[in-house]
């Protein structure tokens, strides 16, 4: 009953972040000045999780996921050696905690704009203590849905492609995907170069935007699940067709990720292959053109 008690509250607080400040939009966004032209993304080896950080040329910036609670100073870190106060959208692409967990850090020393989540329903003290502080600040919540376009900077492109807008009854209503397969899947282009983010989407995932035709071509893929063979199937590879996969994955992980078959698929493909836990933090720069990987 406890548990059912907490889900109940989750439920209810991410309907009220999205009915009382889903629709208040950015205020006082502050654009850093910088001397580039470039797009950079930086993936951050947070261990066994995800946090991507992307910085627009205008010097917009958006936070997908923070890794573990301990990796939350890490984050800040690294978002302060980079001079960054604010954070112009966050991303928290499903409520397990190697995503979201550390995002609760970054809220609680940065100015946060925006937050866009899967709303998946989840019970969970982690989940409860960042839908809180998300409240507490009055920061406004929206539910990212397939077909949405997320706002950064007007040289930069994001579209949602997953979860999907549907019905109470559908087989693909958040209630009823796992969590994983309620993953916010972004694709981001910047003049000719793409990426593709996909939170840990599983081949279910993967099927389902295959048949609706909605898999993109993209130069660069965050490789979905840490690398697990669960996902990054042939069929889905094949058609993003990536020059450049990324995999946030931690060193030694009682997991055994990344597992072979992705491995061996993307070896197959051509692509390159880098890992937070051979490379540590990985930094990629775009000019609109092509990825340069950054010292």
């Amino acid at each position: 009953m406890k548990r059912l008690g907490r889900l109940v509250w989750l439920c209810l607080v991410v309907t009220l972040l999205i009915a009382v400040v889903g629709c208040s939009g950015f205020s006082h966004i502050r654009v850093l000045e910088l001397d580039s032209d470039l797009l950079t993304v930086t993936f951050i080896d947070v261990g066994q999780g995800d946090s991507i950080l992307i910085r627009t040329p205008s010097g917009k910036t958006m936070l997908v996921d923070g890794g573990e609670r301990s990796a939350g100073n890490k984050v800040v870190r690294v978002l302060g050696e980079k001079g960054i106060q604010r954070i112009n959208v966050m991303v928290g692409t499903h409520p397990h905690a190697d995503h979201i967990a550390g995002l609760i850090r970054v809220l609680q020393k940065l100015t946060v704009d925006a937050v866009y989540d899967s709303a998946k329903p989840y019970s969970s003290k982690t989940y409860e203590d960042y839908l809180r502080l998300i409240y507490d600040k009055n920061i406004p919540f929206h539910a990212a849905r397939a077909g949405d376009e997320i706002f950064l900077d007007d040289s930069v492109k994001i579209s949602v492609l997953w979860p999907p807008h549907t019905d109470a009854g559908d087989p693909f209503h958040i209630e009823k995907l796992s969590v994983n397969d309620a993953s916010v899947i972004l694709y981001i282009s910047f003049g000719d170069s793409t990426l593709l983010l996909t939170g840990d989407a599983e081949t279910m995932v993967e099927k389902e935007l295959i048949r609706k035709g909605s898999v993109p071509e993209a130069q660069v893929l965050k490789i979905a699940h840490h690398g697990s063979a669960t996902s990054s199937s042939d069929a889905f590879l094949n058609m993003v067709k990536p020059e450049i996969a990324i995999i946030c994955v931690g060193a030694d992980n009682t997991y055994g990720y990344p597992h072979r078959e992705t491995i061996k698929s993307l070896t197959g493909m051509g692509s390159e292959i880098l890992r937070t836990d051979i490379h540590g933090t990985i930094v990629l720069q775009s000019d609109g053109r092509t990825w340069t990987v950054k010292p």
